[in-house]
């Protein structure tokens, strides 16, 4: 007897099932009914008192779907339970129905369940900045990297010089980086800190004449009065590698000036960042480091529609949990944010390859081309021409996929 072809299906959008369903000839009405039935999600809640889990359990089993909770749970025993939320879109929505009329506070576990799942639908976003709008989703962003410093791990004093720096800023844009990244301050591990004269005299130049072009410049400082002055100077955006924790006053000023903030997560200072990296629970101890540091930017001010979250790559991780990090990046995606990835020329790819900052162009290519299949809306980058024809390509095929 000869075997039926079958294969399993790879839907990754509403539109793709759609699809899939029309070319059989399924009715319209038809396909309106099964599409929720076709979209599966595990969803992670931490935190949950013993009462909320076990009604949450209980309302999922009787919706068909599955839930994941402590040991303990049950009969009370232990203070808290985290739980995983295993089933499909309709399923979740009968569940947010449900939880709406529960005790417990369930009702606010149901508000961060739909958020999320809101979130997760996303597939275009839009980033507000000071005197423009940047639609996230369609196209990757390149941002080009631009140290004016003498020790940054892999061009350190290649663009101290004003002019060199420009010529290579101006080089990058011709190659097709939307934004220009200036750092004054290497974050190298074990960098030193720079003081805020000698960083300003390193960055403002540049940055007063790439504005005076017409480019797009970020400011890659934890210092508020580099920042201020950077802004005041013509910068459009501003990267914070310490998520608004290294200066008291770097919320006020991003706040006042309306700009766009990325937020790094890393343990510890440049300093010290590589001497521990060993987590429990990276992805989780990431995502909920920058879920934390969205609220502290967001109740001092500044919108969310102007935040973009960095997982912190070569920040306080080893080899395996950079890897960790971007294969499961689309987690990211439940914040609804914009992600930037900066894996360009790292440790943890020359570690992985065998070759040093020179050689790693192929193996940061492939990891940035695996960051945008699994959600990167930026890369930060050395090589700009070659990432540019790579993300090209990449976005090409995400957006089949939409």
């Amino acid at each position: 007897m000869r075997l039926l072809p079958v294969r399993c299906l790879e839907l990754k959008s509403t539109e793709m099932s759609d699809s899939e369903m029309r070319r059989i000839g399924v009715d319209p009405a038809g396909i309106r009914i099964m599409a929720p039935k076709q979209f599966h999600y595990n969803l992670k809640v931490d935190g949950l008192s013993p009462a909320q889990a076990n009604v949450i359990k209980q309302e999922m089993l009787s919706l068909g779907g599955e839930a994941a909770v402590a040991r303990g749970a049950a009969s009370c025993t232990v203070p808290s339970s985290g739980a995983i939320l295993s089933g499909t879109l309709r399923q979740f929505g009968l569940l947010l129905e449900k939880l709406k009329y529960q005790s417990f506070g369930l009702s606010g576990v149901g508000e961060a369940l739909s958020v999320v799942l809101e979130n997760i639908s996303k597939r275009d976003m839009l980033l507000k900045g000071r005197d423009k709008e940047w639609h996230l989703g369609r196209k990757t962003i390149i941002m080009g990297i631009l140290n004016v410093t003498p020790d940054s791990f892999s061009d350190g004093g290649r663009f101290l010089d004003r002019s060199a720096a420009i010529d290579k800023a101006l080089k990058m844009a011709e190659e097709g980086s939307d934004w220009i990244d200036i750092g004054g301050e290497s974050t190298r591990p074990g960098a030193k800190p720079v003081a805020v004269e000698e960083e300003l005299g390193r960055v403002l130049p540049v940055v007063e004449a790439l504005s005076g072009k017409g480019l797009t410049v970020s400011v890659d400082t934890t210092k508020a009065k580099v920042a201020e002055e950077a802004l005041k100077a013509g910068a459009q955006i501003i990267n914070d590698v310490s998520a608004l924790r290294f200066d008291a006053d770097m919320a006020r000023v991003v706040a006042e000036f309306k700009c766009p903030l990325i937020l790094m997560h890393m343990r510890g200072t440049p300093g010290d960042m590589q001497k521990d990296v060993v987590y429990k629970d990276l992805t989780g101890e990431v995502y909920n480091f920058l879920s934390e540091r969205v609220e502290c930017a967001v109740s001092s001010g500044i919108g969310r529609d102007r935040l973009v979250i960095d997982p912190g790559l070569g920040f306080g991780k080893s080899r395996e949990g950079n890897i960790e990090l971007i294969t499961r990046l689309r987690e990211f995606r439940s914040m609804g944010l914009p992600i930037l990835i900066g894996a360009s020329r790292k440790s943890f790819i020359g570690k992985t390859i065998g070759a040093n900052e020179d050689g790693r162009l192929i193996g940061s290519i492939a990891m940035s081309v695996a960051a945008i299949q699994n959600g990167a809306d930026i890369l930060r980058v050395h090589d700009v021409k070659e990432t540019v024809q790579a993300a090209r390509m990449a976005d090409e095929m995400k957006a089949l996929a939409r």
